[in-house]
């Protein structure tokens, strides 16, 4: 496997494929412009319980456009979120991408209940009962946060096999179940690490109501290169890599993996 400055950028991936983001991006941001200059006008009319409203949208929509152009336009310079310690090496998903989400959703349950509480506070009932229910809604996300069933992901690979914890669920599969690995691309790359159709696949959805991600219909492990903060390359060369080269596995959890990435 080649040192990382000449890792192969796979064909089926399109350069700069970010772009298209961008409008979408802006869009968020300026809306988030908005909401702020929204929130300072409510303190020039001399509604200063609006002002409350105004930030928090202005901060959703922010932490959208962030996470936005973090995981679908920047990409990931280096391996610092791959860690290679006895007996596995793990590979994160982006910290900045969960925060990201965590912060929107918990923004959006603030409106919703604040909401809630001032129009049950004016005497408007029907707008509380909605805004009430809107809150719990959104507030389950971040119970199931606090609970780990929505969690930062990884993906390791051990002398065992391979074994991805997504945001929302878990999937183990063993080297002998796989039949080859390739490069595809889905509005951003991925990677598909193809198992036998017979393969023993240990799965698990952890929720219901906030399935960020879902397992594939048939066993794989399907690595979608946005959500880590590894290049992407990298991603692929070494599933690639210790697929194809089932003697190389040996080295997993030690610091000859980071060798190879960083050459």
């Amino acid at each position: 496997m080649p040192s990382s400055d000449r890792l192969p950028w796979p064909a089926e991936w399109p350069h700069h494929s970010g772009r298209r983001y961008w409008p979408g991006i802006v869009l968020l941001a300026l809306f988030g412009l908005v909401a702020f200059g929204a929130g300072l006008g409510f303190v020039a009319i001399g509604v200063p319980g609006g002002v409350k409203y105004g930030l928090l949208a202005a901060l959703m929509f922010m932490f959208g456009a962030f996470a936005m152009y973090y995981t679908r336009v920047r990409r990931p310079a280096g391996y610092t979120d791959v860690r290679s310690d006895h007996p596995a090496t793990e590979m994160r998903y982006s910290l900045v991408a969960f925060v990201c989400l965590v912060g929107l959703m918990c923004c959006a349950t603030a409106i919703f209940v604040l909401a809630a509480v001032d129009y049950w506070r004016g005497g408007t009932t029907a707008a509380a009962l909605v805004f009430g229910v809107l809150g719990l809604g959104t507030a389950t996300f971040v119970v199931a946060v606090l609970t780990g069933r929505v969690r930062r992901g990884r993906l390791t690979l051990s002398a065992a096999g391979i074994e991805q914890r997504g945001w929302t669920f878990s999937s183990f599969l063993p080297w002998e179940a796989f039949a080859g690995v390739k490069a595809t691309y889905n509005g951003r790359p991925e990677v598909l690490v193809i198992a036998y159709a017979n393969a023993e696949w240990r799965k698990q959805q952890f929720t219901r109501l906030w399935k960020i991600d879902r397992l594939p219909p048939v066993p794989m492990i399907e690595v979608d290169c946005a959500q880590f903060a590894v290049p992407p390359e990298g991603l692929y060369a070494l599933l690639k890599h210790y697929i194809e080269h089932p003697e190389a596995r040996v080295e997993l959890g030690t610091d000859a993996v980071l060798t190879r990435l960083s050459g």
